[in-house]
This record gives structure tokens, C-alpha cells and sequence, in this order.
């Protein structure tokens, strides 16, 4: 997995195989309206598009988890996935996880590389 910091968002891809998924994610304890973006697809794939409710409460689980085993308090204001991405949904739930763990031991989150 790589971890990359854009702007405000905290961002995982997982490319294991033919599945490929990519999670932001946006922290803020203040908002109180949580927001899901779907971006553009990358490349050809095509397939079973993904439940995007399912998805979100994956990475709402996730992240809950991340906080109970970590004695922390992140909350999600805003999350964007790829609408081409892979299913299973429940592969964000693991990388909304990761997010919150890598954040939380002082993971570095590398900076977007210039194409």
C-alpha cells in the first residue's frame, strides 16, 4: 500500500492483482454533515460498480475500530474513492484502518509526485 498526504486528504491505494482501490480521506471533528465523493475513473477497467453506502460504512467501521484500538477520537468529514475501483467494499474498511494507524504511530504520509 502506499500512503500519500494531498492537501487535507489522507490517501491509501492498494493495488493487490486485478483489484486496485484507492481511499481519501478527510479528518475534522467539527463538521457535522459527513460528505462522499465519487472521482473519475482511471484507465479501462470496467465492471460491478461499487455500493458506495456499503463502502461508507466500511470505512466508518474501519475507522471506528482504528479509534477503540488505539484510544484515539478521528472523525470522518469527507471521503473519495475511484467509481471504477474493485469490489469488495469491505477492502476500505482495511484501509481506512491503515489510514488511522499509520497517522496515529507517526507514519510518514509522502507528498504527491509532480508527473
Amino acid at each position: 500500500m502506499q500512503f500519500v498526504r494531498q492537501g487535507e486528504f489522507l490517501t491509501v491505494t492498494r493495488v493487490t492483482g486485478i483489484t486496485h482501490n484507492l481511499l481519501q480521506i478527510r479528518f475534522d471533528s467539527t463538521e457535522s454533515r459527513l460528505s462522499c465523493e465519487r472521482l473519475p475513473p482511471i484507465g479501462e477497467c470496467e465492471h460491478k460498480p461499487l455500493d458506495e453506502e456499503a463502502l461508507v460504512r466500511c470505512v466508518l467501521e474501519g475507522v471506528a475500530e482504528a479509534n477503540s484500538e488505539l484510544g484515539t477520537d478521528y472523525s470522518v468529514a469527507e471521503i473519495r474513492y475511484v467509481e471504477n475501483d474493485t469490489p469488495p467494499e469491505a477492502a476500505y474498511r482495511f484501509m481506512a484502518i491503515s489510514i488511522v494507524r499509520r497517522l496515529h504511530l507517526g507514519g510518514e504520509f509522502e507528498l504527491p509526485t509532480k508527473a
